[in-house]
């Protein structure tokens, strides 16, 4: 109990790393679009940050579930607090799935198969940008939050 109550008051720190490799994300993959040889980093580069990205909003999703929880505000047998009215902190919670959502499916779009000396893709460039966005969306509801 003590772990998850440590989690829940660090989320604040915790979401920094998603938010910012969400947003960074988004460069390699416009570098990754275009063929030709010596495009493979532009792919590893991709990929780490999308694995940076999807495994610290797990976390972020996480420890964000554990603080609002201690502060009472989902019901307690419940994992999804539908009576929430809508605003800031309905957002930030969408915003967070989304990013977790948009993460998982970007780092597939990577991983599709292709030649050495093809680009990464039009799907991955979407949903990169859909990811940053979600990031940039959840991270000025959370900054609304906290009165900043």
């Amino acid at each position: 109990m003590v772990l998850l109550a440590w989690l829940a008051s660090r989320h604040t720190w915790l979401v920094h790393l998603p938010a910012a490799a969400a947003l960074m994300v988004v460069l390699p993959i416009i570098a990754a679009q275009r063929r030709g040889r010596g495009i493979r980093p532009w792919w590893i580069t991709c990929r780490y940050l999308a694995w940076a990205g999807f495994l610290g909003s797990i976390l972020a999703v996480a420890s964000g579930y554990l603080a609002a929880r201690g502060r009472g505000l989902p019901p307690l047998g419940g994992l999804w607090p539908l009576p929430w009215p809508p605003g800031p902190l309905r957002l930030h919670a969408l915003g967070g799935l989304a990013c977790l959502l948009l993460g998982a499916l970007c780092l597939r779009s990577l991983y599709r198969g292709r030649q050495d000396h093809q680009g990464i893709g039009f799907p991955a460039l979407v949903l990169g940008l859909l990811w940053g966005a979600s990031a940039l969306a959840t991270t000025y509801a959370g900054q609304y939050l906290l009165g900043r």
